[in-house]
């Protein structure tokens, strides 16, 4: 499946941008009277901390992937560029959540066909660095479980402080990111997130067992659907 938004018109590309300016001016200009009416002085920055931490993937996703800064492995796995020998990788934002996943699904297909990209994201990863055996793949994520990057090659590591800092900040989104794949206001669990990392060699052994995971997973989200 396909991000939805490259698909747009420069025109409707624009259209969106205007409905959620509008959208969060609306909610943002009743919250700050009530915070200076009230003087109730703290709410305001509250509401557009939580207000920028939720639409900012809207506006930095497209911007980096224009600027290759990121790209896409998947719908749903964006890789960072090679640095150190190294590539960071992280799961869809907000942005492409909205324009990723399908209306009609149901929570439980969602979480599958996210976990699902996440997997065909590492294959191709593995795929254009397939003689890179020394490459190391690091990521921080609450999604997928230990036990399952443990099948697939990933082993935990201690998560970086300053990382760690960046999601706390971006928790509004996080929330908003979890409740959109779960179909319910759901509030991540910041003890579950982990950093993972792996290498192209050790990936590489475990293939076989990534793409039958990768294959159950499609399976399911057809009998499903």
């Amino acid at each position: 499946m396909k991000n939805r938004y490259f698909q747009l018109s420069k025109k409707q590309k624009w259209n969106t941008y205007i409905k959620l300016i509008i959208t969060t001016l609306v909610i943002l200009i009743p919250f700050f009277f009530i915070s200076f009416y009230f003087n109730i002085y703290f709410l305001a920055p509250i509401i557009f901390w939580i207000s920028l931490s939720i639409i900012a993937p809207f506006f930095d996703m497209p911007s980096m992937i224009k600027s290759e800064k990121l790209r896409y492995e998947s719908s749903l796995l964006i890789s960072e560029k090679k640095k150190n020998n190294q590539i960071t990788i992280h799961g869809g934002t907000l942005f492409d959540y909205y324009f990723v996943l399908n209306k009609d699904d149901n929570g439980k297909i969602r979480k599958n066909f996210i976990l699902l990209e996440y997997l065909n994201g590492i294959l191709k990863l593995m795929e254009s660095n397939k003689e890179k055996l020394n490459l190391e793949i690091i990521g921080t994520t609450y999604i997928l479980n230990q036990r399952t990057a443990n099948k697939i090659g990933f082993k935990v590591q201690k998560t970086n402080t300053t990382q760690l800092i960046i999601l706390i900040l971006n928790y509004p989104n996080l929330v908003f990111t979890k409740s959109f794949a779960n179909k319910n206001v759901s509030f991540p669990n910041l003890k579950n997130i982990k950093t993972y990392k792996s290498s192209i060699k050790e990936l590489n052994e475990n293939k076989q067992r990534i793409t039958k995971i990768r294959n159950t997973l499609q399976s399911t989200i057809a009998n499903i659907g």
